[in-house]
């Protein structure tokens, strides 16, 4: 199989290859660019490029903050807004 392949059917399958709700319009992701907020860098590396590829119409954004510190915040936009504000244990998704 080429890179390429590899690449697509990766994007296509695992953790965050979903279809969202046809009613969502924009997901914001939030966090500190510092060395605090691995899951939300984890989130941003691995599921994201997924949710984006199988989601092409959604609006994606994505503020790294300078300051540490900050606690990370998915936000999901239904025409309404709605935050996620994660705990420890909390899962993104």
């Amino acid at each position: 199989m080429s890179r390429i392949n590899t690449i697509v059917n990766d994007l296509r399958n695992g953790l965050g290859a979903i279809r969202l709700r046809p009613d969502v319009k924009k997901v914001t992701l939030t966090f500190s660019g510092k060395s605090d907020n691995a899951g939300a860098r984890y989130f941003l590396r691995e599921n994201m490029p997924r949710i984006q590829y199988n989601n092409p119409t959604i609006q994606f954004e994505v503020n790294k903050l300078k300051e540490a510190g900050v606690s990370p915040e998915l936000t999901v936009e239904f025409g309404t807004c709605h935050s996620l504000a994660p705990t420890s244990r909390t899962p993104l998704l």
